[in-house]
């Protein structure tokens, strides 16, 4: 990495959970084809697809973790918990279920964007602060190469951030992929790679 760089996140969504409702928050496990996703992205990540990282960060929530645990595992990391990169469910009493009830991502998206999915909703404010908060944290604690695992919501923020777009919310990362970010030293950061599920199909 040139001498102008600062590092490198890799900003990593969650394999495939389970959609579920709970008479708390809802806080759902890896499916089987999950639990595949997250073991082809570890193979890749351990053998240097995506560079060699320094670093382990999860949002707390159990999908990210059980995703984090599969890297971890690959490369003999132990993973640290950043609680500002939870996703902006965090809390509901469902995950998914409210998604699945959308047959036009483009209304999925404006939901969103007017801080609500389904019958919930979220500050989309106050989860933008707190999402880029985590993002400038993980910055600072240092390291060439950060593997980031986090969720859609939260890649959405820091992209949208980077690049200066009217709404929070305009994609939907792949389960398991990697969107590279550049960090320079100033602070400037650019955009390598975006959504890459190549070690899904290899």
């Amino acid at each position: 990495m040139s001498d102008t760089s600062a590092g490198r996140l890799l900003l990593i969504r969650h394999a495939q959970p389970f959609h579920v409702r709970d008479d708390g928050p809802a806080d759902p496990g890896l499916t089987p084809s999950g639990v595949e996703q997250a073991e082809r992205l570890a193979v890749a990540v351990a053998k240097g697809r995506y560079g060699d990282i320094d670093r382990i960060v999860s949002s707390p929530m159990r999908r990210a973790q059980e995703t984090a645990e599969r890297i971890a595992a690959a490369t003999g990391m132990t993973p640290a918990v950043n609680d500002r990169i939870a996703e902006l469910d965090r809390g509901w009493s469902s995950y998914g279920v409210d998604l699945d009830a959308y047959d036009d991502r483009q209304l999925l998206l404006a939901d969103m964007n007017a801080g609500r999915i389904g019958s919930n909703t979220f500050d989309v404010n106050e989860f933008r602060e707190r999402v880029l908060a985590g993002a400038a944290d993980i910055v600072a604690e240092g390291g060439d190469t950060v593997a980031v695992v986090c969720h859609g919501g939260v890649i959405n923020v820091v992209l949208s951030d980077l690049l200066g777009t009217e709404n929070d919310f305009f994609t939907e990362p792949y389960y398991t992929s990697v969107t590279r970010v550049r960090v320079g030293r100033s602070g400037h950061r650019q955009i390598e790679t975006l959504n890459e599920t190549h070690h899904l199909w290899e």
